[in-house]
């Protein structure tokens, strides 16, 4: 790359570094510098990797916000901005950079907002980093100091422990849904949520073998199982054997029956996770028709018959 090109960038960086600590920068001056970065990514990368070594930063009269595609909206300081536009070049040109610099973020806690776009950028250089992301995710959710003053940054950061798929994190968020702090409360509701409809299988079959989880929100447990799809001979077998257990209440069952005819979803924009669902209301109103009707014929069930006959009713209205 021209070395020119990577020098007028860093100038570039420097120049609105400058202005923001004089509480001069204006939106116009990071759009610009965006262009520029974007101009040559090589060289993007190489200059911003080259000021974030520098750890200098200045604030950013915006808050953390994320749009289409994970991409920030709005970025709290200059260092979050850059580590977002790396994000977007190195997967642009399939560098490693990104996920090298993120890693090297995520080996001490500086900052919970930076750690939330770093591992982003290691999910979106390493298709094989779920594993290590649910490592980080937990070791980030259990930090007393950032549990305790929750930014915008950790808040969003709960999506990546949904794109990991990993069951285990029902535990975690259960007890952050009721930690009494509103903030962490909703987030830990809204990807326990998303995790059960990205990862249903995992998380009924993770359920099921564990019985006790979540066993305090009966209803909320019945909601996520209520995101099945009855198509799938595995996720059939899973709620099969979720309305046959003992330790599942009548009352439980019928919510998730009426449940399953109108399954709820929260629908935002966010860091990694996308929406799976993709059968329009026919299709799933004729898988849910073909099971309640085998469990009829077959009896099963039959504590909550006339539950299942509703259901059968209300998926086969037809136009």
């Amino acid at each position: 790359m021209p070395a020119s090109s990577e020098s007028q960038m860093l100038d570039g960086i420097t120049t609105v570094l400058t202005k923001l600590r004089r509480n001069a920068g204006t939106a116009a001056d990071l759009l610009a510098l965006r262009n520029l970065l974007f101009a040559d990514p090589a060289a993007g990368i190489a200059a911003i990797r080259r000021f974030l070594a520098t750890h200098e930063d200045a604030a950013i009269n915006q808050k953390l916000t994320i749009g289409p595609g994970g991409i920030l909206t709005g970025a709290p300081t200059l260092r979050l901005f850059l580590l977002d536009i790396l994000g977007q070049l190195a997967r642009l040109t399939r560098s490693a950079d990104a996920a090298t610099i993120s890693r090297e973020i995520l080996m001490s806690k500086e900052s919970p907002d930076e750690w939330a776009l770093a591992l982003r950028n290691v999910a979106w250089s390493e298709p094989d980093s779920r594993p290590f992301l649910a490592d980080k995710m937990r070791e980030m959710l259990s930090y007393e100091p950032w549990r305790a003053t929750p930014t915008a940054g950790l808040l969003q950061a709960f999506d990546v422990a949904v794109y990991s798929g990993d069951p285990r994190f029902v535990t975690m968020f259960a007890e952050l849904a009721q930690s009494g702090e509103p903030s962490l409360e909703r987030a830990a509701i809204v990807a326990l949520d998303r995790l059960a409809e990205t990862s249903t299988l995992a998380v009924m079959n993770y359920l099921n073998a564990h019985p006790n989880e979540i066993a305090s929100l009966p209803m909320v447990r019945a909601d996520y199982f209520a995101k099945a799809d009855l198509g799938n001979p595995e996720q059939r077998a899973a709620v099969e054997h979720y309305l046959g257990r003992a330790d599942v209440t009548d009352a439980e069952k019928t919510k998730f029956l009426h449940a399953l005819a109108a399954p709820g979803s929260f629908v935002s924009d966010s860091l990694l996770s996308t929406s799976t669902r993709k059968n329009d209301e026919s299709v799933r109103y004729a898988v849910i028709a073909a099971a309640a009707s085998g469990w009829l014929q077959a009896g099963r069930f039959p504590s909550v018959r006339n539950h299942i006959m509703w259901l059968l009713q209300r998926v086969s209205i037809t136009e």
